[in-house]
């Protein structure tokens, strides 16, 4: 749910003072609502400097940053999202917890300005590397740049693992679960500003990585109907690869194509029922869909695309324009795409849209059933799917953008 969008508190030492009352204040508060959603444990605390830090973590949840400032109690001044600063609960948080809102997959100079005043008034300061939450769990590569946001702030790095979360509150579920939710705060370090950045990204990389296989990462977890919205980072059937098959209800996922049927457990695993079906973690099952994909090129009809060029439909969804306050819709219609361009094209068979790939910064899941793409002209678009999943274009849509960049002369 969407609110409007209220601006955020310029560093100062006025406005230090407001997030640092407010965080205080709001600290009990916090620990009681958060308490109706998930059990939080922290350890390392004593890991955080007393003065300027940068706070780098994995990022599984829209209530990490949350999380992470009440396991800390104190404040610390994270880059959020458009989409996180607007949600009806999280939004109004991050604002009192003087958050600096940031344009997602791009170098946001306005952002890192902002971040920067933060440290320098003697705050911690926090990003997330991925750049967005991932779907299972497992880590995201590193966005460019955090190498050189680090040399750039010239302050300690702190490391944070955010652990449990993937089963708690995955991010494609349409349900929460309860459990508990550890933020583990690792030892700080600092970086000389000649530092390699492969020095730096390396080190990032073993801190933040987590092993789901061992269960000493993880803790109990209880929930109901833990099947629903499974279909959306797993949109292809991981038995047949049928596309679009997986139907979900209650614990269950069932593949119309090859009757395959799995049951999800709190571990986050597809347990095999019937249908020839082989159990396996969500993991395993996405690195297996990732592998398939990459080998046919995300296309749906191999038929249809020798014959016409293009390589994926979506099913009937809404066009809306996102650059103002308040989203505005644009058309109804199909997105189709080609090796060349991503349309949007209305039931009349008129383009509402036509963007050539090379003219596309990135596409990406906002919310549940939203596909965002920002051109680089800064146009902002969403395209709100009713049940396909929005991941599934996003990736397919990256992958075809990808290759039109590789290729341009």
């Amino acid at each position: 749910m969407r609110r409007r969008r209220l601006p955020p508190r310029e560093p100062s030492e006025a406005n230090k003072r407001k997030v640092d009352l407010a965080t205080r204040a709001f600290m009990l508060p916090s620990r009681i609502i958060l308490n109706r959603f998930a059990r939080l444990s922290r350890s390392g605390v004593e890991n955080l400097p007393d003065g300027p830090a940068l706070v780098l973590s994995n990022h599984v949840s829209l209530f990490d940053p949350w999380f992470t400032i009440t396991a800390a109690r104190r404040t610390i001044h994270f880059m959020a999202t458009a989409v996180a600063m607007q949600h009806s609960l999280i939004g109004p948080v991050l604002r009192n917890f003087g958050s600096v809102p940031k344009k997602k997959f791009v170098a946001d100079v306005g952002a890192i300005r902002m971040i920067k005043k933060w440290a320098d008034l003697g705050d911690l300061v926090a990003s997330y590397p991925e750049g967005q939450r991932s779907w299972d769990g497992e880590l995201l590569p590193l966005l460019p740049g955090v190498e050189a946001l680090v040399r750039l702030l010239k302050i300690p790095v702190v490391p944070v693992r955010v652990l449990n979360a993937d089963r708690v509150m995955p991010r494609w579920a349409e349900q929460r679960r309860h459990g508990t939710v550890k933020i583990e705060f690792g030892q700080a370090k600092s970086f000389a500003r000649k530092t390699p950045p492969a020095e730096i990204r390396a080190w990032l990389e073993q801190a933040l990585r987590i092993d789901q296989s061992d269960e000493r990462n993880h803790f109990p977890v209880r929930g109901r109907r833990l099947a629903m919205g499974i279909e959306n980072p797993i949109f292809r059937c991981p038995s047949c690869f049928a596309w679009d098959s997986l139907t979900p209800s209650e614990d269950h996922v069932r593949c119309g194509a090859c009757r395959a049927t799995w049951r999800v457990d709190t571990h986050n695993c597809l347990i095999a029922e019937s249908g020839g079906a082989r159990s396996m973690t969500i993991v395993e099952a996405r690195a297996a869909l990732r592998a398939r994909n990459l080998e046919e090129d995300f296309i749906v009809d191999p038929a249809r695309f020798a014959q016409t060029g293009e390589i994926a439909r979506s099913e009937p969804a809404e066009l809306l324009d996102i650059r103002g306050e308040q989203p505005r819709t644009i058309a109804r219609g199909q997105l189709a795409l080609d090796a060349e361009r991503l349309r949007f094209i209305d039931p009349a068979g008129e383009d509402r849209l036509n963007l050539p790939l090379h003219a596309l910064q990135n596409a990406n899941v906002e919310l549940r059933r939203q596909l965002a793409f920002r051109t680089k002209d800064e146009a902002h678009y969403e395209v709100v799917l009713p049940r396909q999943s929005p991941l599934e274009w996003a990736e397919r849509v990256e992958h075809w953008r990808t290759a039109s960049t590789r290729d341009a002369p």
